[in-house]
C-alpha cells in the first residue's frame, strides 16, 4: 500500500474496472530512484505494464489520468487494447 505522500506526488493514476464488479485505483510510481526528478512517461510505462502484464485477463476497463482534481484522460484500455 502507498503511503499518502506518495499518492500526493504522483503524476498519473489508473482507475481499473474489474471483471468482478469491482473498482479500484492504482498510483503511479514516477521516479526511478529517490533522488531522481519525477518522470510522467516512466509512471505511465509502469501503469500500462501492470495492466498487461500483472492483471491480464482480470479487468475489463482502465483509464489513466492525471493525479489532479479534474485531471485529463491520458489513455483508456478495454479488455486489454487501447483505445
Amino acid at each position: 500500500m502507498m503511503s499518502e505522500k506518495s499518492i500526493e506526488i504522483a503524476m498519473t493514476k489508473c482507475i481499473v474496472w474489474f471483471y468482478d464488479g469491482n473498482s479500484r485505483t492504482f498510483y503511479s510510481r514516477d521516479r526511478s530512484h529517490k533522488k531522481a526528478k519525477p518522470n510522467m512517461a516512466l509512471g505511465i510505462q509502469r501503469l500500462e505494464k501492470m495492466l498487461l502484464e500483472t492483471f491480464s485477463g482480470k479487468w475489463e476497463t482502465a483509464i489513466i489520468y492525471e493525479n489532479q482534481e479534474n485531471g485529463r484522460e491520458l489513455a483508456k484500455y478495454k479488455r486489454g487494447v487501447r483505445v
